[in-house]
């Protein structure tokens, strides 16, 4: 058996996957299932697909030829670039769009490839990443006036964004300002969109005090079947959420990551010598507690930060890393650890993204 690995429970996946699909249909929200954080796995999108989504995202064309097979629908879950066009196309039902250039080389595309290609039209309400910013009202209409005369191009969709890159939370405010345009933008044109796609797990609070405008009816969502936590607070859910949307039902603790002990010994806590800087150009201090037993395990800040993970030993203390070691202090450890012993660790939202875009740990999965 190899290690660093990565083990991943699917069977939690799917159980997520079905009691998100189940909570929000009860109140009328479609999702999009975000599998990015995966970097393309298959068996991850299988198992939510099982559990109902419908619809899988990833924000790389590159995974969503890995996922060509799956039989669901695929979107592409960031705009598009001109030079991918073609494989967008291919490989994509769905897009995020908010530059009418490209949408024009898509439909040129779907031509050639006889298909008819999704956009959901992005507007910025503040977060400052993807869409038309709100106020530029002719621009947005000029924008959706071209779409719907497009052939081959199908309106997927009103979205907007939160909380990614300016970390502006949704709000009863900003939501509504959302409506507006979306209900002025229809009477304008005389349509309805299909989908008012409020952004992401952030929503969920709006959602359990009631205060999420019933007209939103769209979400893309990850965080919850892939953790069962809402990582924008940073808490389990179950400190927040006490709803109908039985949240506390969710599966966490999906994830381990096993290193093995590569070396074992006990050495001085601080270094001999002049100090400078690590390959990180980092200086570094240290506190002299004397000498300790400490061991090295095969992985590194190329894998994973050690920030982001925390032993399911409590007893163990990761005390740093180099580019492709971790060092443990594990002198405090009931158990006797010994050369070849595996420790494992629990992983946060970023660490699961380093470990998955890691080509060195291993992947396995596990159904129990």
């Amino acid at each position: 058996m190899t290690y660093p690995k990565l083990e991943i429970n699917l069977r939690k996946l799917q159980y997520n996957a079905k009691i998100e699909v189940d909570s929000f249909s009860k109140i009328g929200i479609t999702i999009i299932g975000v599998n990015k954080v995966f970097n393309g796995l298959y068996e991850t999108a299988e198992a939510i697909v099982n559990g109902g989504i419908t619809v899988i995202a990833e924000a790389l064309v590159s995974n969503l030829k890995k996922i060509e097979n799956l039989h669901c629908e695929k979107a592409l879950l960031r705009s598009p670039a001109l030079s991918e066009i073609e494989d967008i196309i291919r490989y994509a039902d769905i897009s995020l769009n908010s530059e009418i250039d490209i949408v024009r080389e898509l439909s040129k595309e779907a031509i050639k490839q006889n298909k008819i290609h999704k956009i959901l039209i992005m507007i910025d309400l503040g977060d400052l990443r993807e869409g038309i910013w709100f106020e530029n009202k002719s621009e947005i209409e000029d924008f959706v006036s071209e779409v719907l005369s497009l052939p081959n191009i199908e309106i997927y969709g009103l979205g907007t964004n939160f909380n990614c890159y300016g970390t502006v939370l949704p709000t009863v405010k900003n939501n509504n300002l959302f409506i507006s345009i979306a209900k002025e933008l229809e009477n304008k044109f005389n349509f309805n969109f299909k989908y008012l796609s409020a952004g992401n797990a952030t929503s969920y609070y709006l959602i359990e005090q009631g205060l999420l405008p019933p007209e939103i009816n769209h979400l893309r969502i990850g965080g919850l079947h892939q953790f069962g936590i809402e990582y924008a607070f940073g808490k389990y859910l179950d400190e927040y959420y006490h709803s109908d949307m039985d949240i506390k039902n969710f599966s966490s603790n999906l994830y381990i990551l096993k290193a093995e002990i590569i070396e074992l010994n006990i050495k001085p806590t601080i270094p001999l010598g002049e100090l400078g800087f690590d390959a990180f150009m980092q200086k570094k201090s240290f506190i002299d507690k004397g000498n300790r037993k400490r061991a090295i395990l095969s992985f590194g800040i190329q894998d994973i930060p050690y920030e982001n993970i925390y032993a399911t030993d409590p007893s163990i203390k990761v005390i740093g890393q180099t580019s492709n070691h971790t060092i443990i202090d594990i002198e405090d450890c009931l158990t006797q650890y010994k050369l070849g012993d595996i420790i494992s660790f629990e992983l946060d939202y970023t660490a699961l993204l380093f470990a998955c875009n890691s080509p060195g740990i291993e992947k396995s999965f596990v159904y129990d």
